[in-house]
């Protein structure tokens, strides 16, 4: 991931493209209807002829544009739009590879350079889901890990190795199941539970982690912007894809708010690593821009 980010950066500089991070993003300005800018939260004006968006709908609607911009069914159906899958991430240093009781070895060996997922069975599934709703966390989650520094091996001193755990389920708002429990308290005790669910079918792993940063839902939210936790923009239902993403009537990639444009997960075609949402807004906005129209 963060080779596609830099070869992004690299590519932008080469086109005279001015990135700024760690300038968080107070509110979208809008002047007379129209997206005109940000106020940054140092009290920063920053202007603009239009406004791209790649954060999570509600994030945008609800927080970031002023209520009065936006029609009333409009904020009607923001309120409605459901950010529901929470996920929990680790990242881990390790001694040495994952030896699989399915396939023994601690040598770098296909399976180790692919995506792995802990997920035996359609039931266990179903059972991270629910255990999620009821309880807070998965009694036995999901686990999707990546090992990245088999393939680069400038990621990690000479034979040892960093993974990417992505995990479900993680409700996005503990108190709700569990009063009185909140993420920060319970981030160690669910580390500990991924980092034995993967011991399970790699015996050697817990004793082969000797660095480890573990990211809740809140972590996510608070770090990230990712709503809930949600690193899709919103829940993958039907009624929130394709033109109905993130809302009937607002499926091409533009605002209620002339000049702010949807170009993240919360877009069609939703989240993953394609970069499909971004082409097709970009491909959009040009439209615009030739039109001079929106």
């Amino acid at each position: 991931m963060g080779a596609i980010t830099q070869a992004m950066a690299v590519e932008c500089a080469a086109r005279g493209v001015t990135l700024r991070t760690d300038a968080a993003v107070a509110r979208v300005i809008v002047t007379d209807g129209r997206a005109t800018g940000v106020e940054l939260g140092s009290g920063e004006i920053v202007k603009a002829r239009r406004v791209v968006a790649n954060v999570n709908p509600k994030l945008l609607f609800e927080r970031l544009v002023a209520p009065e911009h936006l029609p009333v069914d409009f904020r009607a159906r923001i309120a409605g739009y459901r950010c529901g899958s929470g996920t929990f991430r680790m990242n881990v240093a390790l001694s040495e590879l994952p030896d699989f009781t399915a396939l023994p070895g601690k040598h770098a060996q296909p399976h180790h350079a692919s995506g792995i997922v802990i997920a035996p069975s359609l039931a266990y599934m179903e059972r991270a889901y629910f255990d999620a709703r009821t309880r807070g966390w998965s009694a036995a989650p999901i686990v999707e890990m990546l090992i990245p520094s088999v393939i680069d091996d400038s990621l990690a001193p000479p034979g040892m190795h960093v993974a990417s755990l992505f995990c479900q389920h993680a409700h996005p708002d503990l108190a709700q199941v569990l009063p009185g429990r909140t993420w920060d308290d319970a981030r160690d005790e669910v580390a500990d539970l991924v980092i034995a669910t993967v011991n399970r079918v790699a015996p050697n792993f817990k004793a082969s982690v000797i660095g480890r940063r573990a990211l809740t839902p809140l972590d996510l939210e608070r770090e990230f912007g990712l709503t809930g936790g949600d690193i899709f923009h919103g829940a993958l239902g039907l009624d929130q894809l394709f033109s109905a993403r993130p809302v009937l009537g607002h499926g091409n990639y533009r605002a209620p708010v002339r000049g702010l444009y949807l170009c993240g997960a919360g877009a069609h075609p939703g989240g993953g690593v394609t970069g499909a949402p971004g082409h097709n807004a970009a491909r959009e906005i040009l439209k615009d821009a030739r039109r001079r129209r929106f």
